[in-house]
Parts: C-alpha cells; structure tokens; sequence
C-alpha cells in the first residue's frame, strides 16, 4: 500500500464515520471523528515532508532491491 492508498484508507474511513454520526450524532462519534482527522492531518503532513524532502518509500526500496537482485 502505498502513502496516499493510505491517506485515501483514513479519508474513507471519516467519511464512514461523518455519516454514521449523521445518523447517530454521539459524544463518542464526534470524539472518534475528530481524534481521526487529527490523525488525518499529521499522516498527510508526514507525506508530504517526505515527498519535499526526496526519502524514498518503502516500496521504492523494494524495487530498488529486486532491481539488484535480478543483475
């Protein structure tokens, strides 16, 4: 998976939760939505700091590796 699959997986996942809250507006929903969009927020941050500052993903380490392995 990579980092946007799993910016878009939490993404999906507070849309669920914003509509589950829409039917059934709880203190604890509205705590979850709010605990997840600040995890939203640092994931993205995350992210981006690393695409800015050129580290390279896991799976770019990945093919890097197989990409020796098969020379």
């Amino acid at each position: 998976m990579t980092d946007r699959e799993v910016i878009e997986s939490f993404n999906n996942a507070w849309r669920a939760l914003c509509r589950q809250y829409k039917e059934y507006p709880r203190a604890d929903i509205q705590s979850a939505l709010n605990m997840l969009g600040r995890i939203i927020g640092e994931v993205e941050s995350e992210v981006e700091k690393s695409h800015r500052e050129g580290q390279i993903t896991l799976e770019e380490w990945i093919e890097m590796l197989n990409e020796r392995l098969e020379d």
